[in-house]
C-alpha cells in the first residue's frame, strides 16, 4: 500500500538525507533492532513455550524466506538447529 503522496515522500527524504551519514547508518541499525525485537515478541506471542533456537530459526525463515526456496530453507535451518544445539 502506498497511498502518501509524492511531495511528502520527497520532504520525508530530504529530512533523512539531511542528517550526517552516522545518524542515518545508526538509525537504520536502530529500526533494524526494533523489526527483530517486533517479530521475536510476534513468535513468541504465537508459540509461549518456544526454545531459545527455535526461536532462531523462525525469526532467521521470517526475514528470509523470500531469499531462499524451500529446500534451501530447509538444509540452511537445519544447519542453524545442529550448531546451535551444540552451544
Amino acid at each position: 500500500m502506498n497511498d502518501t503522496p509524492k511531495d511528502i515522500i520527497r520532504k520525508q527524504f530530504d529530512i533523512i538525507y539531511s542528517k550526517p551519514l552516522y545518524e542515518r547508518v545508526k538509525s537504520v541499525f536502530e529500526m533494524t533492532e526494533l523489526s527483530r525485537t517486533i517479530i521475536r515478541n510476534q513468535i513468541k506471542e504465537k508459540n509461549p513455550g518456544i526454545s531459545e533456537v527455535d526461536l532462531k530459526i523462525e525469526l532467521f525463515k521470517t526475514f528470509y524466506r523470500s531469499d531462499f526456496d524451500n529446500e534451501t530453507l530447509k538444509l540452511i535451518t537445519d544447519n542453524m538447529r545442529a550448531t546451535l544445539m551444540k552451544k
